[in-house]
């Protein structure tokens, strides 16, 4: 911090650069702070992500507000304030004061704020790598959803982020209930959190978090179940009705209830089209069995109660579309299907995936997850690995399974590709402010989802703080220039150091273990070395081990600048300049002679025949290349790497719309311009996949979810080759056939009813993987 106060002011002059002899003043500042969220906290003088007073460092939420997930409601913390509570920190004359003031504050001194520009709220970022691929999604997946390879598929509605408490007696259960129906929200706190837990978990509301957002959680259930009284009693609602329906679900309802006057249990049985008719006893016999009929329903849902009766099958299909829309509207119940509540992923999903990933086809740089990465034997995911699976396998694979599924499962599955789809947009190279917005939506929407569809699962400083990821975006532009994979890697590569853990000596046995590799790798390339130690090179380079795929990898190549304007293809090591095939020097003179070009082209036996002025020919020899790097990535012809030949393009001959195909060969083509100087320039051979009829297109369920989903293809290519410029190529896809695909279609005399049906022809699927720009298809 010494070093950066002298080069913010005055700064730090230098008597001579390379570029300016007569010297240079140099300033320079230290901006952002990009760590994991334990590391940054403490570098930027905040508590722990689990202090009361500082759940998040951009606004002044505290822990109990964890579950608010309205932005507009965020107030902005205030620098002066802040400034003020850490100087108090470090003039406290003793540790305890300091940690009286930090248990009150959150805030500790730190050398940071001695530099006049350093703003903690708006530098310290929320790192995506952290926040998003090891925070999001491996909690979705892992503890939202959770994993179970021993049994089938569950619906997680019983999964719970914490232990369960004991349920107390039902004398305390009593007085709770009664607390709930008649005490103000500060006397309910008083009943204990097992019995504030316990009356969320009978009455099927959200049972996560701490007392305080227990409390809030019940009174509005009070509150909205008083609301579905009235829409349901209208102006018929009477002190006497308000009462009952109390008593109705109250702990003594099974003695009490009989006991209401009978116009009273007549016209609370009509409200439920249950029949009016009879004695009290018989009618509130009705009413349990209705509410045994919701315990059976929050049973399904995993949610146990403790009033349960046997229900009269007659009333069932009468009552229960009105059960479901009057305590739960956000559950479904499926006809003929009925889960377990545990874990969502079992055996039958990971078969899924597997038998998925099997026939899945990724370009080399994309780094696969596991064969099995729900079992033990896998380990830990890395950050990239777990972008892959959530990105690329699970979307694919839930799509084809769970979008057929029971209503639940669908809106499992919708709720995830929410989150997906906003950390496929945060991700993206580049970003604009729309992007940013339909973002956070995104993940806005998302976090409400988790409150209703999982009741047990606790909102998370980190689903917090990614509702905050675009104010970073507005102020340092997209993620990759400041996320921590390079970061990463580059401590992981230091740990990989042998040293004697000596300071002082340490730093400098890290500069030169560093210097000796940064030599060594150009040395082992250049030609020389290529040209005499070939075998030796190859080698060494293949016991070096090391993993060149993923997004570290991805980032650093799309920074770099080519050399030329145009990528250059890299011919096969015996290419030599070759005469085209008819075909493919039909498909490059038609590319070449299309609108807009700045030389015109004729066939060179033409030309030389008939020798037309104004025009050029074009010749007939081109070399045989390998591969073409473009903007860090390498495309190669599908005969070479099936995963990396397949790509989503543009064609001035298509319109606008990407389309998928393969690449057959890349060529290195040598012609004159008008002025007779010599331009070389790469062309890629491509076959265009088929795209679907209509009939077959309305079967495709992954085009519900077109950012996200990918789209369905037939297997096999248009006759027609297309030669594309480097500029045409988008981006790669993943390609997953799609043999085993069974998709459900409405019956045609009963539309409720639905049959499996497959795809007129073999399929492929189709999942764009452009990371510079969102593109669907």
């Amino acid at each position: 911090v010494d070093d950066f106060l002298d080069f913010w002011a005055p700064g730090v002059q230098y008597t001579k650069t390379a570029l300016r002899p007569q010297g240079r003043l140099v300033r320079a500042a230290i901006v952002p702070l990009v760590a994991d969220l334990l590391a940054a906290r403490q570098l930027s003088g905040f508590g722990p992500h689990n202090h009361s007073r500082v759940l998040c460092s951009v606004c002044t939420a505290l822990a109990e507000d964890v579950e608010n997930t309205d932005p507009e409601t965020f107030e902005p913390r205030n620098l002066q304030q802040h400034r003020a509570h850490a100087q108090a920190w470090l003039d406290a004359p003793t540790t305890f004061d300091r940690e009286k003031l930090f248990e009150r504050t959150g805030i500790r001194y730190t050398q940071l704020l001695r530099l006049e520009y350093w703003n903690p709220f708006l530098y310290t970022v929320v790192d995506t790598m952290h926040n998003l691929y090891l925070g999001l999604l491996q909690r979705h997946v892992r503890v939202i959803w959770g994993i179970n390879v021993d049994i089938e598929d569950g619906d997680a509605s019983g999964l719970t982020s914490t232990s369960v408490p004991p349920r107390p007696s039902e004398e305390k259960m009593a007085q709770g209930t009664s607390l709930l129906l008649n005490a103000r929200a500060e006397q309910l706190r008083l009943a204990g959190k097992a019995v504030l837990y316990h009356l969320c978990l009978d009455r099927g509301i959200r049972r996560a978090g701490t007392v305080s957002q227990l409390v809030k959680n019940l009174v509005a259930w009070v509150r909205n179940t008083n609301d579905k009284l009235a829409s349901l009693y209208g102006d018929e609602l009477t002190p006497a009705i308000r009462a009952a329906e109390k008593t109705l679900h109250g702990a003594k309802a099974s003695t009490a209830l009989a006991r209401k006057k009978k116009d009273v249990l007549q016209r609370m049985c009509a409200a439920r089209t249950l029949d009016s008719n009879g004695s009290k006893e018989l009618l509130a016999r009705r009413l349990l069995a209705w509410v045994s009929r919701l315990g059976v329903f929050l049973s399904m849902m995993s949610i146990p109660t403790y009033i349960l009766f046997q229900l009269d099958e007659e009333k069932l299909s009468d009552t229960l579309g009105n059960l479901v829309s009057y305590f739960d509207p956000t559950s479904d119940i499926s006809e003929g299907v009925i889960r377990h509540n545990q874990e969502a992923i079992g055996r039958d999903t990971l078969d899924a995936y597997m038998e998925d990933r099997a026939c899945m086809q990724l370009p080399s740089w994309v780094n696969a997850p596991p064969v099995a990465f729900g079992t033990k034997q896998h380990g830990k995911l890395s950050a990239d690995q777990w972008r892959t699976l959530c990105i690329i396998n699970l979307p694919l694979t839930l799509t084809r399974t769970w979008s057929f599924q029971e209503p639940r499962r669908v809106k499992m599955l919708e709720n995830f590709l929410e989150v997906v789809e906003a950390i496929e947009t945060y991700g993206l190279l580049e970003i604009d402010e729309r992007q940013i917005a339909d973002a956070e939506r995104l993940m806005r929407r998302y976090l409400e989802g988790i409150k209703e569809l999982y009741h047990g699962t606790k909102i998370q400083p980190n689903h917090h703080l990614a509702l905050h990821i675009g104010v970073f975006l507005r102020l340092f532009g997209p993620v990759h220039s400041w996320r921590s994979f390079a970061f990463e890697r580059f401590n992981f590569y230091l740990q990989s150091i042998n040293t004697n853990m000596t300071f002082g000596e340490l730093e400098m046995t890290f500069m030169m273990h560093s210097c000796r590799a940064a030599n060594l790798r150009p040395l082992l390339r250049s030609p020389a070395v290529q040209r005499f130690m070939h075998e030796f090179s190859k080698s060494l380079s293949a016991a070096d081990g090391d993993d060149r795929r993923g997004m570290r990898l991805d980032a650093i190549l799309r920074s770099t600048t080519e050399d030329t304007s145009l990528p250059q293809a890299r011919p096969f090591k015996s290419s030599r300049p070759a005469p085209l095939e008819d075909e493919v020097y039909a498909a490059l003179l038609e590319r070449l002679s299309l609108p807009g070009q700045d030389c015109v082209y004729m066939d060179e036996r033409q030309f030389y025949v008939e020798r037309p002025p104004g025009k050029r020919p074009l010749p007939r020899v081109a070399v045989l290349c390998s591969s073409i790097p473009i903007s860090g990535v390498l495309y190669k012809p599908s005969t070479r790497a099936a995963g990396d030949g397949n790509i989503m393009f543009r064609h001035p001959l298509l319109g606008s719309n990407p389309q998928p195909g393969h690449i057959e060969k890349i060529i290195l083509h040598t012609r004159q311009d008008t002025g007779g100087k010599d331009i070389s320039e790469s062309f890629i051979y491509v076959k265009r996949l088929k795209a679907l009829n209509a009939l077959d297109a309305s079967l495709d369920p992954f085009r519900r979810y077109p950012t996200v989903g990918g789209r369905l293809y037939y297997r096999s290519f248009e006759d027609k080759t297309l030669v594309l410029r480097a500029w045409d190529i988008i981006s790669h896809f993943a390609s997953t056939t799609m043999d085993h695909l069974v998709v459900q279609v409405p019956g045609a005399l009963d539309a409720t009813k639905h049959h499996p049906c497959r795809i007129s022809k073999p399929c492929v699927h189709v999942r764009p993987l452009d990371r510079v720009r969102q593109s669907c298809l």
